[in-house]
């Protein structure tokens, strides 16, 4: 369903909006706005005309009207947000015609992805698109990164050709990109492109999320919430974690590598009052992880971190593993957190380490709200 309203969506798009999709020959590394641009439009413009191509396919049985708003509704919500920010119309028009259109693409001729996927900067640079797609929905001005003396650190045990893992909590989709511009904006780019992303299945699966993932490094595991959902696919769920676990393992024997890995198994959620709260960790992700530390042939630190990012792309409600949830796209502040270096290699079934390592991630969370509620 979600195919069919993308689409439609672009066709019929008048020749100033509407263009192929450009990742296979256009968007060259460092150049973010390519020929495809073209004429300047106003955001007003280009997403009335988005919107009104998705109404008119409705009206012709082409498009669900659930979903054709789902989708109107988050671009005129990211048009506002690029307005705030300040966002060249150019820039606008190329990103969201991207957008539409790689989404277009996952859905007709899915993109295969490997146990480990490596990000992919040329001939189109998904990396760089991801992260300037984002950028207009952070408030920049009223983000942080806490303890960059920790993120050094980090490059230098990786210069060595150690490994490290950072164990965090995670709160939206745009984590990855989250972590990128900021780093990016602190000259430190170069840690953000290392990352090895360890996610679950729906950002391999989820149409919308697909264009994203392209431009990351991912290893992708079924989490224990969703691997029997539904019951028929339980079996080849367990040997795609099975390929992935030995792939993690081939690049922790080669050293040198940065993973980031949320615990939980999923996104935080807001409690009853509506404040997020960092998700319970999973005592027995974090063993896997410790075995594979104690197996490894290079050293794999452990380094806790903790990210103040649910103003941007929140998570639903529930915890459904289908793929194509309504987004956000409202502006927001965030901050990253990167804490001292933690020990792991304690006794395998030491639920001690998982609880130490929630208090940790709590407070160092609890901090990061409070500078924000202080700042806003």
């Amino acid at each position: 369903m979600i195919s069919s309203i993308i689409k439609f969506a672009i066709v019929g798009l008048p020749i100033a909006l509407s263009f192929r999709l450009p990742a296979r020959n256009c968007f060259q590394k460092n150049n973010i706005l390519s020929s495809t641009a073209q004429t300047s439009v106003n955001l007003d413009t280009i997403t009335d005309q988005i919107i009104g191509k998705l109404n008119a396919n409705v009206e012709e049985g082409k498009a669900d009207a659930k979903y054709a708003k789902m989708f109107a509704d988050f671009f005129e919500e990211y048009k506002e947000s690029c307005k705030k920010a300040n966002e060249d119309p150019k820039t606008y028009q190329f990103n969201v015609m991207t957008f539409i259109s790689t989404i277009q693409q996952a859905s007709v001729d899915p993109y295969k992805f490997k146990p480990f996927h490596e990000f992919i900067r040329e001939p189109f640079d998904y990396y760089k698109w991801g992260n300037e797609f984002l950028k207009p929905l952070m408030i920049l001005e009223q983000s942080r990164i806490v303890g960059l003396e920790n993120a050094k650190k980090i490059e230098e045990l990786l210069t060595k050709g150690d490994n490290v893992m950072i164990l965090s909590n995670h709160q939206t989709e745009a984590d990855p990109q989250v972590l990128s511009n900021l780093l990016q904006r602190e000259n430190m780019a170069s840690l953000a492109e290392k990352m090895i992303f360890i996610a679950g299945h729906k950002v391999t699966t989820d149409p919308v999320a697909i264009p994203f993932s392209m431009g990351r490094n991912l290893l992708c595991i079924h989490s224990k919430k969703h691997i029997r959902n539904p019951p028929e696919e339980f079996t080849k769920k367990q040997a795609d974690n099975l390929a992935s676990m030995k792939a993690l393992g081939d690049l922790a024997s080669e050293g040198g590598r940065l993973f980031w890995v949320a615990p939980s198994g999923g996104r935080d959620r807001p409690d009853e009052t509506g404040e997020f709260q960092v998700a319970p960790l999973d005592a027995k992700s974090l063993d896997m992880f410790r075995i594979i530390a104690m197996q490894s042939k290079k050293p794999l630190h452990f380094f806790p971190m903790a990210m103040y990012t649910n103003r941007l792309v929140p998570p639903p409600k529930d915890l459904s593993s289908d793929v194509g949830e309504a987004r956000s796209a409202a502006r927001g502040p965030v901050s990253a957190h990167f804490l001292p270096e933690t020990d792991g290699l304690g006794g395998l079934k030491d639920k001690q380490f998982a609880h130490d390592l929630q208090c940790t991630i709590e407070a160092a969370y609890a901090d990061l709200v409070k500078w924000h509620k202080e700042h806003e």
